[in-house]
């Protein structure tokens, strides 16, 4: 019998309230999300025995970043890509050591 797969949603905001983006994560390592910059998504299929959100805290912005792009159609300004990431990590960093 497999492990049931659960998914958790985070919406992100801007410090002055406007709306960022949607990530979704799934317990078995997949990212995915909608954002003003395009929809990015990627799935870790080998992360470890750590929570997923472990994990991902964890990652270096240019790796993330680079798995981001991979096999991204959308046209994406690197400031702003970075930007995001890095708003988003902390951001999901501060909430989910909060939870």
């Amino acid at each position: 019998m497999s492990k049931q797969v659960t998914a958790k949603s985070y919406t992100l905001y801007s410090d002055e309230g406007d709306w960022l983006g949607q990530v979704v994560l799934t317990s078995d390592g997949m990212f995915a999300s909608v954002t003003d910059w395009g929809n990015l998504s990627y799935a870790w299929r080998a992360y470890g025995d750590k929570d997923f959100r472990e994990f991902l805290i964890n990652l270096n912005v240019s790796y993330f970043g680079d798995k981001m792009y991979q096999g991204n159609t959308y046209i994406l300004h690197t400031k702003s890509v970075i930007r995001l990431v890095s708003d988003s990590q902390r951001r999901f960093y501060l909430h989910y050591r909060k939870h």
